[in-house]
């Protein structure tokens, strides 16, 4: 008797990759390490239930209708994935590095967004990691061989599509290496969608490959979660993506080496940074959730697959439980003093080995608060949602709610 066929769980994996054109499925160029995903295909079925002259009720047929698919994903937080998933719900994203020290110049004229080179007053030999601006608006490119006595013409290779940002004259041009930072905020120029995502699932029963792809994910919610006590940073996300198609390939998975983050690190801010005089020492544990409307849309154009998934409005709240030693926690919901809220959490190494996260909300609304007398000691339970402010916002401009920056090792055009 020949051997069954059976396949084991525990050798999957998920990959991802960003796409150009949202539903269009790309190979995946990175494996995101995760101990839970839920993929599950959706399609509608229209029902057929003329009246035949029969005692029949129920559907004569079924005729294939609208195609999507639903993603569930988590697992423990890494500095070096993460990112995919907040650029997904959020969209806009400054980049920086750490300077070198060295070669610093500025621009000679200004650039327009979507320029594939920059003029500046010092030349910049080929192959620089650079940095170009600072704040919302910076970003990091690897250049091309530069060209002209000066001002000198420096060609931006890498990432392609040249800068998302418009930038001044006379500012900032910086050699820089790791850690690199990327700071995500929501996006509000242009049509206000972000970039979706290719999604890998390797299980082993797809043929050929062993893999189906989820292509043009978008996500719905993203949530990050932690207990100084007993646990990890970790997220969870939801969102839709097309119906799913057989991968032709056999992937390869290529773990990073990177560690996630154990919780007690986090230090809490409230009514300023995470430090100083506005330190909270008193918080156990928490969670934050980002949410975002989504919208398949359906056209007349002779595919079951949708024309897009439609981003709309985004919310952020969350939730923090704290060790009663005053009245604080509830006198911030009482008097709605909605105070500045900012987390961090790092795993205390430096250069290139350094991850950390950074959660800032600007304006955080205590919404709910209640005592807990029943434990060991005297426990709070606030709720809080996440105003929109400009102080939050990233270079698309307007409001956001929230911004995350997150320190790693990842170089430029990865997300």
């Amino acid at each position: 008797m020949p051997t069954p066929t059976t396949y084991a769980p525990a050798k999957q994996f998920v990959g991802i990759a960003n796409e150009t054109v949202q539903g269009t499925p790309v190979a995946m160029t990175s494996t995101v390490l995760v101990d839970e995903v839920k993929p599950k295909d959706n399609p509608n079925f229209l029902d057929d239930k003329s009246w035949r002259g029969s005692m029949g009720t129920d559907a004569f047929a079924k005729i294939a209708g609208t195609k999507i698919a639903e993603v569930e994903l988590g697992g423990p937080a890494y500095g070096d994935g993460i990112g995919y998933f907040l650029r997904n719900i959020l969209g806009d994203m400054s980049y920086t590095g750490t300077s070198t020290g060295t070669g610093s110049t500025t621009l000679s004229t200004s650039a327009v967004a979507g320029a594939v080179s920059i003029s500046t007053v010092a030349t910049i030999p080929a192959a620089t990691v650079i940095q170009i601006g600072t704040g919302a608006n910076a970003e990091v490119f690897t250049t091309g061989t530069p060209t002209g006595a000066g001002p000198y013409t420096i060609p931006l290779t890498s990432p392609a599509g040249g800068l998302a940002y418009a930038h001044a004259s006379a500012q900032a041009v910086q050699p820089v290496t790791a850690p690199f930072t990327q700071a995500h905020s929501l996006l509000n120029s242009g049509g206000g969608q972000p970039i979706s995502h290719t999604l890998t699932h390797f299980l082993g029963p797809t043929a050929t490959s062993g893999a189906r792809q989820y292509p043009g994910l978008c996500l719905s919610e993203l949530g990050l979660k932690w207990n100084a006590e007993s646990e990890l940073l970790t997220w969870s996300a939801k969102g839709t993506s097309f119906p799913s198609v057989p991968l032709g390939t056999v992937p390869v998975a290529a773990a990073s080496t990177s560690l996630p983050v154990a919780s007690w690190r986090m230090t809490v801010g409230i009514g300023g940074p995470a430090a100083g005089g506005t330190l909270i020492a008193t918080v156990t544990d928490g969670e934050l959730n980002i949410k975002r409307d989504l919208t398949p849309y359906y056209t007349a154009t002779g595919t079951q697959n949708p024309y897009i998934i439609q981003r709309a409005g985004l919310s952020v709240e969350g939730k923090l439980n704290f060790v009663a030693a005053d009245e604080s926690p509830l006198l911030w919901m009482l008097n709605n003093t909605q105070p500045q809220l900012q987390l961090v959490i790092d795993n205390g190494l430096t250069g290139a080995n350094k991850v950390a996260f950074q959660v800032d909300c600007q304006i955080a609304a205590f919404t709910d608060s209640e005592a807990d007398g029943s434990k060991s000691a005297v426990e709070y339970g606030n709720s809080f949602q996440a105003l929109f402010n400009t102080t939050n916002a990233g270079g698309s401009g307007g409001y956001s709610p929230i911004k995350i920056s997150v320190t790693n090792n990842v170089p430029n055009g990865t997300y």
